[in-house]
């Protein structure tokens, strides 16, 4: 079995032959919009800003992270999401699905000169005393877990003392006009790490998925162009 990691991203479906498909909806007041050659036509309106033909594919992403970090996702409206219940599902079945026994998380110290960003904690004897006392809090979590659920407390009662560590699956679906500006935004250093790693890991997906559409995104966020797409410079 394949090893699947946490705050990792795979691709569900995305439209297929989708970089033909925003071609012909940008030449739709032509005559011929179905001719082959569009590379250039697609560098340019991601140039210019022609953002509505993007809206005419969609692709749908498997994500894997933690309940730290699915609320973050969550926030992107223009996106469509079905997430795992903990009203229905044991969160074991994530980590068994990780092949994990426990979900483990780096701890980073608190940069302040920026209260979004954290940086490499340098003190590893304080990070051990931390980890040993983490697994001893989650290990507890699961078994007052596993204990309400023997008594017959409902999953959607007993969820309520599990740490937010535990692992969560969600599909997240858009239009590539979404996805483009996710990736820009997400992919950025101002992003939490490790939600950064699963918007670079889409980037990456569809670079190769749509390779005329990732490079103009690069392109563009090298021009300084537009703003919302500076994330593709970490994708490349």
């Amino acid at each position: 079995m394949k090893k699947v990691l946490l705050h990792s991203a795979s691709l569900d479906w995305i439209t297929e032959d989708s970089e033909r498909i925003v071609a012909r909806h940008a030449r739709v007041s032509t005559k011929n919009p179905d001719r082959d050659e569009y590379e250039q036509l697609l560098k340019y309106c991601i140039k210019q800003g022609h953002w509505s033909i993007f809206e005419q594919v969609c692709a749908s992403f498997e994500i894997l992270t933690t309940r730290a970090i699915s609320p973050q996702i969550l926030r992107h409206k223009s996106f469509c999401f079905q997430e795992t219940s903990q009203r229905y599902c044991d969160p074991l079945d994530v980590l068994s699905y990780l092949g994990l026994e426990a979900p483990k998380f780096e701890l980073r110290a608190q940069d302040i000169k920026n209260r979004q960003n954290s940086i490499e904690f340098e003190d590893h004897k304080t990070l051990e005393k931390f980890d040993q006392r983490i697994a001893e809090l989650y290990s507890a979590s699961l078994i007052l877990y596993d204990d309400m659920l023997s008594a017959g407390v409902a999953k959607e009662c007993a969820r309520n003392i599990l740490p937010m560590c535990v692992p969560t699956k969600l599909h997240m679906m858009g239009t590539l006009r979404s996805w483009l500006f996710y990736v820009g935004v997400r992919g950025t250093p101002g992003t939490q790490k490790e939600h950064r790693q699963i918007a670079l890991q889409i980037g990456q997906h569809l670079l190769e998925l749509l390779p005329t559409i990732g490079t103009a995104a690069i392109e563009s966020a090298k021009d300084g162009g537009e703003r919302g797409l500076n994330g593709w410079l970490s994708v490349a």
